[in-house]
């Protein structure tokens, strides 16, 4: 009897540590992948005043299914799925806030947990972690002014002359909208390249399509934009 409560208390140790790690390396783990999600969105869809709820999170990482966010918690709630719609269910907790839906730490615990379920990855390392972002990380923005460098999904673009720029003066009416027409430098899977990019046109590559979304600022009557002030934003999507 004595023997078997030893060899039972053995067990009930070892299930402890066992558990212990297990629980630490994921929160270690998890705490990254928050990091990143929350770093990588920011630079896709801005800074949110309360942080990322699910729809900001599925805007920025379109590889993001409804069903990962089964039972991810929020500060004031949590997420439940229904075929391809994603529901906020607040909690009995009043005043409900203007951050109630946003993500908390645990809520990326389990969204982490039903990502890596989803795509058959056990993730124990940061790198592991890198590797599942890239599979939902499909879409990427960028925004680069003249004789400068960015770099999205594996795509380095550096514009070097504006070829074109009709657009309407917004303190004009115009029969046509006109468009922006733009040399830059492209660094693909497929080599470098130099290249002609026409606003919202799409330009493919081997693995991705880029397409020139918006240029600031926005023409005048009045004045004449210098090439230093263009901004260009780019999209950048895996194919």
């Amino acid at each position: 009897m004595k023997k078997t409560l030893i060899i039972l208390l053995g067990v009930i140790v070892i299930t402890i540590v066992i558990a212990g790690r297990g629980s630490l390396e994921k929160t270690d783990l998890s705490t990254y992948f928050k990091d990143r999600m929350n770093t990588l969105g920011v630079i896709d869809v801005g800074q949110p005043i309360e942080g990322f709820d699910a729809n900001l999170l599925i805007t920025a990482f379109p590889g993001f299914l409804p069903e990962d966010f089964q039972g991810v918690e929020a500060f004031g709630g949590h997420y439940e799925v229904t075929g391809a719609d994603i529901s906020f269910v607040p909690d009995n907790v009043q005043p409900i806030t203007s951050a109630a839906q946003t993500v908390s730490d645990d809520g990326y615990v389990i969204l982490l947990n039903n990502l890596s379920l989803r795509l058959d990855v056990l993730p124990k390392t940061n790198e592991d972690i890198d590797s599942l972002i890239i599979q939902i990380n499909t879409t990427e923005r960028l925004v680069v002014a003249v004789n400068q460098t960015a770099t999205a999904l594996g795509v380095t673009i550096t514009p070097l002359e504006v070829l074109e720029d009709s657009r309407c003066p917004v303190d004009v009416q115009c029969i046509q909208a006109g468009t922006v027409r733009l040399r830059a430098g492209l660094v693909s899977g497929l080599g470098e390249a130099d290249q002609e990019f026409t606003l919202n046109k799409p330009v493919t590559t081997e693995a991705e399509e880029i397409v020139l979304v918006s240029v600031m600022p926005e023409p005048m009557s009045t004045r004449t934009i210098s090439l230093g002030e263009y901004q260009f934003f780019f999209e950048v999507k895996k194919r």
